[in-house]
């Protein structure tokens, strides 16, 4: 799952962007409304959580801009202001959810789990191809009888690829559509990555996390 913070207050923004990250979310983090709603329009996110009181531009006019042009983002608004009236004119022009500052972390988890259900289709805890299973409960591989226990990131890669059997993705497609927007994909952290996962996947044939030459990488059966 993937979530933008918009956000210009660091002391709020840091430790929330660091709590969602520990509970597996990648997370990207704009600190004025321009930056985020720049983002908001140029990447898939899950959910949106904006801040009302922003520079450049505020959360009202983000959300009212992003529903204009047909973006069905989830958006959880959060404000300092606990006016009934605030509250209506958020949810009017389109967020899911409304939350008061401060808060704690446990109540927005509870918000954000609630909206993510109420917008995301049931999907299967194990996801298969070949011999090869992910749990998405656990966050575990089994690869015949053999359990393979996997990072954060590793689960992430994973995931993507075997939702997407026979799909080549490039390391910047990898960056934006697994991990985060600060990720230099530029760099060669993704091939380590791909390196580790195949040195705990591909320990029997057929191999199946291959290397396109110029493309980027592809989960499919290979000798």
């Amino acid at each position: 799952m993937k979530i933008l913070i918009i956000e210009d207050d660091h002391i709020i923004s840091d430790p929330l962007k660091s709590f969602l990250k520990s509970n597996n979310y990648i997370v990207d983090v704009a600190s004025d409304g321009e930056q985020g709603l720049k983002l908001a329009n140029n990447n898939n996110y899950d959910l949106i959580i904006s801040d009302y009181l922003l520079p450049k531009i505020n959360g009202q006019e983000i959300i009212s801009r992003l529903r204009k042009n047909g973006n069905t983002t989830p958006i959880l608004s959060i404000s300092v202001c606990d006016k009934t009236q605030n509250k209506i004119n958020l949810l009017d022009k389109g967020a899911d959810d409304y939350l008061v500052k401060p808060f704690f972390f446990t109540e927005l988890q509870a918000r954000v789990n609630a909206i993510l259900r109420r917008r995301q289709p049931i999907s299967r805890k194990i996801i298969n191809y070949s011999d090869l299973e992910l749990n998405l409960a656990s966050h575990e591989a089994n690869r015949g009888k053999q359990t393979i226990y996997l990072t954060t990131k590793e689960f992430l890669l994973l995931k993507l690829l075997i939702e997407n059997p026979e799909t080549t993705f490039s390391r910047q497609a990898i960056n934006e559509k697994a991990w985060d927007e600060a990720s230099n994909h530029f760099s060669n952290v993704i091939d380590a990555y791909i390196l580790k996962l195949r040195n705990k996947i591909d320990f029997k044939k057929p191999f199946l996390i291959k290397t396109v030459s110029g493309r980027g990488y592809r989960l499919g059966e290979t000798d």
